[in-house]
């Protein structure tokens, strides 16, 4: 684990205190809608990376199997209270590293990625991973802040940066640059608002990281 991902934990149990009254409170309706875009079946698998104090699981259906992943164990001792509470028979989650996953390739039919792209040391190993560990054309869904294309407001995100890393996150991520070295599939993407700070964006899943055809550049 990288010295980031170390610092990284520390914040999230730290911050699983009161994350659901706080940011898990403004990012509800993202994951809400996100979630209805990945039309889950009854024998569909979803891994939710970074399920975090499973703000996620009241917007899962009771059909599917659903696998939550989380650096932070605060986090989880909060997801897990969810799960009991719910009844929710159809969910595990396990602490584990975004960027090495502990599952076999081709397992899950959808992948969603919530809050984290931007937090983790490698945001494009990240992307690696969660299409090795997606079957085929399934679709991976990331929500997230992204720096912004006007370049005023990308300039103050790069000035708030090493404040915004010290509460666990970066703010400025250039989803441009995220598609360009990833070669992923973009279906579709969307906010909620016009000035939302996050965006949801919707993949196809086309190996791109793990076949070479985002222009020869494999993750390492």
């Amino acid at each position: 684990m990288s010295m980031q991902e170390a610092t990284t934990r520390v914040i999230y149990d730290v911050q699983s205190v009161f994350y659901d009254v706080t940011f898990g409170k403004l990012v509800r309706r993202h994951i809400r809608k996100a979630i209805s875009h990945m039309d889950i079946q009854p024998s569909d698998r979803v891994l939710d990376i970074g399920i975090g104090t499973g703000t996620s699981l009241h917007f899962y259906p009771r059909q599917g199997s659903i696998v939550g992943i989380d650096l932070s164990g605060g986090m989880l001792r909060e997801c897990r209270k969810k799960i009991r509470e719910q009844q929710r028979d159809n969910v595990m989650v396990l602490q584990g590293n975004a960027l090495d996953l502990p599952f076999g390739d081709d397992t899950f039919d959808h992948v969603f990625i919530s809050h984290v792209i931007s937090v983790v040391s490698d945001p494009f190993l990240l992307i690696r991973e969660a299409q090795r560990v997606a079957k085929r054309n399934a679709r991976i869904i990331i929500v997230n802040h992204f720096q912004s294309t006007n370049p005023v407001v990308a300039k103050v995100e790069k000035w708030l940066c090493p404040l915004c890393t010290k509460l666990g996150w970066r703010s400025d991520l250039p989803l441009g640059e995220l598609i360009q070295r990833t070669g992923v599939q973009i279906d579709y993407r969307y906010k909620l608002e016009s000035l939302d700070l996050w965006e949801t964006v919707v993949i196809c899943n086309n190996k791109s990281m793990l076949t070479g055809s985002n222009g020869g550049i494999l993750a390492a």
